[in-house]
């Protein structure tokens, strides 16, 4: 979803994957948060939901967001804390990422194409990543509310870093998760996000990697300062939102 709105879901041959792979992997965070790794102090709720406004008040006609999303970027935090919950053990993912790519799948949560045109998902199937639309044409899962579509992205996120989910959400994160882990294990190391972009669009090219990077860094112009853009905004010591 996005732009293109992309297809998700699909996987590589281990070949396809790991050629260049880890040239471009240090490009964005690992997908599992911990010390060293941990969202900037700069990403709040409140900031990444003003992010999304700004955006859309530019666009003409302004689009309209269904006011069921208007807490979403809470949710991206509540449930990113720990995706992988008890009696598992905790597991937290960098959920500032996930909520960027959020914003690309659904062209800033409109659910239209930029030429106007529906996306393959719509806003009442709760479904912010388009999870299951991996055939062309084909209308991906759809989710009962917006905390489980958001939980349903987020376990799929998570399962790319070989962290294995008992009790997936989604029917695609069911059938994807042997093969999708089977690969990632080859790189033997922590699993970042140009990994999961590179496996998420089936085309083994970093195109999305980019449009991710690209929105991590403009949302960091508005609220972290030109410094830690300079630094990398995974890696910056971070100023607190502008209000």
């Amino acid at each position: 979803m996005g732009r293109g709105l992309i297809r998700t879901g699909l996987f590589l041959l281990p070949s396809l994957l790991l050629v260049g792979a880890d040239a471009g992997a240090a490009t964005l965070p690992p997908i599992i948060a911990t010390a060293d790794n941990a969202v900037p102090g700069c990403v709040t709720p409140v900031a990444l939901m003003r992010f999304v406004a700004q955006r859309n008040a530019r666009q003409y006609p302004p689009p309209v967001v269904d006011p069921r999303f208007r807490d979403i970027a809470s949710l991206y935090q509540e449930v990113g804390q720990c995706v992988a919950r008890p009696p598992q053990q905790c597991v937290g993912i960098r959920w500032d990422y996930a909520f960027f790519q959020m914003l690309i799948e659904t062209n800033y949560l409109i659910f239209l194409r930029p030429d106007g045109v529906p996306a393959s998902v719509a806003a009442g199937d709760n479904n912010f990543a388009g999870v299951g639309a991996a055939v062309s044409g084909k209308p991906g899962e759809r989710f009962k509310d917006v905390a489980t579509g958001v939980l349903a992205h987020l376990q799929h996120v998570l399962m790319y870093s070989v962290t294995r989910i008992p009790e997936p959400v989604a029917k695609r994160t069911r059938q994807v998760q042997d093969d999708v882990q089977a690969v990632m294990r080859r790189l033997h190391r922590p699993v970042t996000f140009f990994d999961l972009a590179r496996e998420w669009t089936g085309t083994g090219k970093s195109r999305y990697a980019t449009e991710i990077e690209r929105m991590a860094e403009k949302y960091a112009s508005h609220n972290c300062g030109h410094a830690a853009i300079k630094r990398g905004f995974s890696e910056a010591t971070l100023t607190a939102p502008r209000r």
